[in-house]
């Protein structure tokens, strides 16, 4: 499946409070397996971002940083796809979260798992 770096760093940015909920079962799985999938990813991407912070704030004449350059640099980052075997559920999977033996899920939560997220 091919994912977006913006969709890895809203993930794992989301993850760590929907772990704390109690799920069910194949939801919960999903989002463990996709955590193990995606943090490699991650970690090049934090490497590669750094890379961009320290190249483009190279100082112009009046010594300020250049944050158009920068910030073209990180939405580009951002927008580039790469390709993992993203363990997916259905939203079938998630509504079951709304019973009273699990945790609802927020809005936010919901974003966050937006793609790892399938139709019927």
């Amino acid at each position: 499946m091919q994912i977006k770096n913006s969709q890895i760093v809203n993930f794992l940015n989301g993850v760590a409070g929907i772990q704390a909920k109690r799920l069910p079962v194949k939801v919960a799985h999903a989002i463990a397996l996709n955590i193990k999938l995606v943090e490699p990813a991650a970690t090049i991407y934090e490497a590669e971002r750094q890379k961009i912070a320290g190249k483009y704030a190279v100082r112009n004449e009046g010594g300020e940083t250049d944050a158009a350059a920068d910030e073209a640099a990180l939405i580009e980052l951002l927008s580039i796809e790469v390709e993992l075997p993203i363990q997916q559920v259905t939203l079938a999977d998630l509504e079951k979260c709304d019973s009273e033996q699990f945790d609802a899920l927020s809005i936010q939560d919901i974003m966050a798992l937006d793609f790892m997220t399938k139709s019927e």
